[in-house]
């Protein structure tokens, strides 16, 4: 089957430019939480672009309509098995997730947390380029 490369793109740009703006607001504000979201939002976009790329239709499946990382990862392991090495960093980033609201049991999130965010997204963010660059 043909590769959906535009709607991969498209949900690939955005999860540049969520990154991107991770990396800016952590340089300039060093605020964890919302680096942490951001990039746990960059990598579910990227693994989501992986399945547009294969026609899967994101907004159509409702498996997909999912915040849960590893459940986006093992949708696209029938496509692309390598990201099966990414299941533990998706693991941790998906706890981030829940940080977007108050909680009576705040996550208290780090610097270490946010570093490792930045690092594991942008790691998946480098590998979901390669993909689509040589489709």
């Amino acid at each position: 089957m043909r590769k959906n490369k535009p709607a991969a793109g498209i949900w690939l740009k955005k999860a540049i430019e969520d990154l991107s703006f991770a990396k800016a607001g952590w340089k300039e504000s060093k605020i964890a939480s919302v680096t942490c979201v951001l990039c746990q939002q960059a990598v579910e976009k990227a693994l989501k672009s992986l399945l547009e790329l294969e026609n899967v239709s994101v907004e159509r499946t409702p498996s997909l309509k999912t915040h849960r990382l590893v459940d986006i990862i093992e949708e696209c392991k029938g496509f692309y098995p390598q990201v099966e090495a990414f299941t533990d960093d998706c693991d941790k980033l998906t706890v981030y997730y829940f940080d977007r609201y108050p909680a009576e049991i705040p996550l208290n999130l780090t610097e270490e947390d946010a570093e490792f965010a930045l690092k594991s997204a942008e790691k998946i963010l480098e590998f979901v380029k390669q993909v689509i660059s040589k489709s």
